[in-house]
């Protein structure tokens, strides 16, 4: 029997944590929650699992995630935002995995839940992203903007679980909307950080190619006005990235009223999960 460590970053995650941390300690053997600050109950919360509670400053995603990795204690680790929930099926897939493990590490499934809609729907599109693993095979890139894995042997063996993560990104259309003005403030930077370059004209199809991308192709139509809801704001995100990034250069060679002098990443009241978007692939 393995032992594992399931690792959090929060902000602010008062409301959705119990609900995950209920569901991670089924499998869990240590608890880790790493915090960029929160000033409500989050702290509380994460105590009363008996989880090990650390403050650390907010960088990216990317830093966060490694930060939280390397507190762990066990070799084997779960890696899960505050809003995401471990359906039955996958809490027992995780057990049986914890008494022997097949592979080196494990792709989970990914799907967005909503009012009403309490298991994502397996026909939607969703990620399949390797959380659950053994850190001497693979570890966290601790890249800016980015909570992928890097293998750190060759080739080693993944597979998919078929149980899902239940994703709770939605807390009210005013959350979802001023979320995306976060999101796409760190897709600025992360562009800047990266040295990407996009013409302005990457503004003019963002909206409705998204919105048809997500809501046909990856058949967000099954979840019905939530999922032309989602589909929407997916649209305005990539529209507010390429945005911003015309105001950044723009700004960068034409002074305007002081503008210039505050093009940098606001606070935000947001969680560490809001910096991801609601777990939809954008690939335009």
């Amino acid at each position: 029997m393995i032992a594992l460590s399931v690792y959090f970053v929060t902000l602010n995650e008062e409301r959705r944590l119990p609900l995950a941390l209920e569901k991670a300690s089924l499998v869990a053997d240590e608890i880790v929650v790493v915090d960029s600050g929160s000033i409500d109950g989050t702290e509380a919360v994460a105590r009363r699992f008996g989880a090990k509670f650390i403050v650390h400053p907010w960088e990216s995603i990317g830093h966060q995630v490694s930060f939280a990795e390397k507190c762990c204690s066990n070799r084997w680790v779960l890696r899960l935002d505050a809003d995401e929930v471990l359906s039955d099926e996958l809490v027992e897939e995780i057990r049986r995995i914890k008494e022997l493990p097949g592979c080196s590490g494990y792709r989970l499934r990914i799907g967005n839940v909503f009012p009403g809609i309490e298991v994502p729907l397996r026909w939607v599109k969703h990620y399949r992203l390797i959380r659950l693993y053994n850190r001497d095979a693979m570890e966290m890139s601790g890249r800016f903007g980015h909570d992928d894995v890097v293998f750190k042997t060759k080739n080693p063996q993944v597979k998919t679980l078929h149980g899902f993560v239940c994703h709770y990104s939605y807390l009210g259309l005013n959350h979802l909307f001023e979320k995306r003005l976060f999101e796409s403030d760190m897709q600025r930077r992360r562009a800047k950080n990266e040295q990407k370059r996009y013409s302005p004209w990457r503004m003019v199809g963002a909206m409705s190619l998204n919105f048809l991308k997500v809501f046909f192709l990856d058949r967000y139509f099954l979840y019905g006005f939530w999922g032309f809801i989602l589909a929407i704001s997916v649209g305005h995100l990539r529209f507010l990235k390429f945005a911003k990034i015309f105001e950044y250069e723009r700004l960068e060679k034409d002074s305007y009223l002081g503008l210039e002098e505050k093009q940098v990443a606001p606070g935000s009241c947001f969680s560490t999960s809001d910096e991801e978007p609601n777990k939809v692939p954008l690939d335009l």
